[in-house]
């Protein structure tokens, strides 16, 4: 949206080229990088490892994020925005900018290289080392895990004191260096809130369905405290090792379980002041939640805090709320997969209702929007599937006072 390019400091008129022009003294020579291996694929391109040489010093190994040759103007500006915000950030939890390459096709953005990759596929990987005797040095001890917590909490705490909400806080979107410290990444859905204490999203877009609280799924809203929703999420996928949220649940029923106050069911063996602290994070008003300093300084008092907990059943929630795997709402053709992390959301904007939220800082809630079925939806207005298999449809949130939709803008 235009607020956003200009929190961003982008041109409205020239979008891509002014981005660029912010991002000169990142530049790098691209005979300066040398790409070896194929990492992944990323959102709008393959992800590859390397080397760089990064102000005439050594050699480093680096990420290299691409865009495909002839992208979208829109993809460019979305791929640019994430370095564009990422040049702005320096914390030893957060996954730092190195440089960019944006003179001739494919453009890159380098990054610092995380040797474990993502901290849900690492956790994965481990889940079969879980015993009964765990050492404090191995890799899954709950001295481990804890740290883990808390390099991710301290990531949060810093994006909220340079006024920045994440939007996307989950284990996949956490990365593991060779020395095994987390740092938070993938920033394609962070945003400013310089203006505000809050961002509105008021666009049909792909959103993190399962990490997302109440205000953020029924209304748009994202401060710093919807990120806290989503962190409490992260610890239980960490305590239970890449468990997927609400399995069992497609996106619809999460968006409606959510809705009705209820969340997930977290293991019986979890220490109670980690089932405090989650129970914290999911407190259904966000003011009550507590702050992402608050969390850091939390953590730090239990050193071993998170403990592995496998033992619980593989629903995650409470059976008797899990109903069946399709939605009766929907039309025939657009059922869920239970696999799906995003969803495909409409946000109806009431205007005085925003007045409300704006003025309180919070959701009433008795203010959330119903979930209802529309026989008429366009299926085109459902994407199928994101680059890495998850589903992203979903019913759209509409408000109880028909208002019309915003105009579209992220």
């Amino acid at each position: 949206s235009a607020k956003i390019m200009k929190n961003f400091g982008i041109d409205i008129f020239s979008p891509s080229r002014s981005i660029a022009n912010t991002l000169d003294k990142w530049e790098l020579p691209k005979e300066n990088v040398v790409i070896n291996r194929r990492l992944g694929e990323g959102a709008f391109g393959t992800v590859y490892g390397g080397e760089a040489l990064i102000n005439s010093e050594n050699w480093t190994a680096v990420a290299v994020k691409t865009l495909k040759v002839g992208a979208s103007t829109e993809d460019r500006l979305d791929f640019l925005s994430e370095a564009e915000a990422m040049k702005r950030f320096n914390h030893k939890n957060i996954v730092k900018l190195l440089g960019v390459c944006l003179q001739s096709e494919p453009i890159y953005t380098i990054m610092e290289y995380m040797l474990y990759g993502d901290l849900k596929t690492y956790l994965l990987a481990r889940r079969h080392l879980v015993s009964e005797t765990i050492s404090d040095d191995s890799d899954i001890s709950s001295k481990r895990l804890t740290m883990f917590a808390l390099n991710i909490s301290h990531g949060l705490d810093y994006l909220a004191q340079q006024k920045y909400v994440h939007r996307d806080i989950a284990c996949r979107n956490c990365l593991v260096n060779a020395k095994r410290v987390v740092k938070i990444g993938d920033f394609g859905m962070v945003r400013p809130t310089y203006e505000s204490d809050y961002y509105r999203f008021n666009h049909k877009g792909m959103l993190p369905v399962r990490w997302m609280a109440p205000e953020s799924l029924a209304l748009g809203m994202f401060t710093p405290f919807s990120d806290v929703w989503g962190f409490g999420v992260v610890l239980f996928e960490i305590i239970t090792f890449g468990s997927f949220p609400y399995q069992g649940l497609t996106n619809g029923e999460v968006l409606q379980f959510v809705k009705n106050g209820k969340t997930l069911r977290m293991p019986a063996d979890a220490k109670p002041q980690l089932k405090g602290l989650i129970r914290a994070c999911w407190n259904r008003n966000p003011k009550k939640r507590p702050a992402a300093s608050e969390i850091v300084k939390y953590i730090t008092n239990y050193p071993r805090l998170l403990t592995p907990c496998l033992d619980f059943p593989s629903a995650c929630i409470e059976m008797a709320d899990a109903g069946s795997d399709q939605l009766e709402f929907l039309p025939n053709s657009l059922q869920f997969s239970s696999q799906g992390s995003y969803s495909s959301l409409d946000i109806a904007e009431q205007a005085t209702r925003a007045e409300k939220i704006k003025d309180s800082g919070f959701v009433d809630d008795d203010n959330l929007p119903e979930i209802i079925s529309d026989s008429s939806n366009d299926p085109s207005s459902y994407s199928p599937t994101t680059v890495d298999g998850y589903s992203v449809m979903s019913p759209l949130l509409v408000p109880h006072v028909s208002c019309g939709i915003s105009e579209a803008h992220t």
